[in-house]
């Protein structure tokens, strides 16, 4: 059915799933994931995903896999556990710059929702550019878009002038690039 491109039929699925009761693995678990996907069934896709992570020898798919599965759960807004899967898929492959990314998108996106006051909320930048950069320092090929990235949280961080006009972290020591 693959071969005759019958891969939107419900039937398609269903042997697939067959095949894997009978024989599973990380790549029938992973592809069964992408069909749940296509069909807009994050649970089913995330339950198949992760036992695609299990199932998995190799770190580098290991990775691809959990990097997937930050995905989904980063679409439906869950970015605390988008953000462990994106952990989890560096510590696969430290080299995974793309992990770093997305996390630091998360936490800029989430600036708003971080800190009583206006200073603390903007403090979040500094966050968001220090995960940039670390995507620069691990994947050479992401190092003009992380630095990018990271000039552009540095800049709706605090200055230093609004960390030295702040009262309130008069002893905290505080890196601003």
């Amino acid at each position: 059915m693959s071969a005759k491109e019958c891969t939107a039929d419900p039937l398609f699925f269903k042997l697939v799933e067959a095949l894997h009761k009978a024989e599973p693995s990380a790549k029938s678990a992973y592809y069964l994931g992408i069909l749940a996907m296509k069909d807009k069934q994050r649970s089913k896709a995330l339950e198949y995903f992760n036992q695609s992570a299990e199932l998995e020898t190799k770190a580098s798919d290991k990775a691809k896999v959990y990097f997937k599965i930050g995905e989904v759960l980063k679409k439906q807004g869950s970015y605390g556990k988008a953000r462990s899967y994106y952990k989890k898929a560096l510590q696969q492959k430290p080299s995974l710059g793309t992990s770093y990314l997305r996390i630091a998108s998360m936490i800029a996106s989430s600036a708003n929702n971080c800190g009583t006051d206006v200073f603390s909320k903007r403090a979040v930048y500094w966050l968001a550019a220090n995960y940039a950069n670390r995507a620069a320092k691990v994947d050479p090929s992401l190092k003009s878009v992380a630095a990018k990235t990271a000039a552009n949280y540095r800049a709706k961080a605090p200055s230093k002038t609004d960390v030295f006009n702040n009262p309130g972290i008069s002893s905290v020591k505080i890196d601003v690039g």
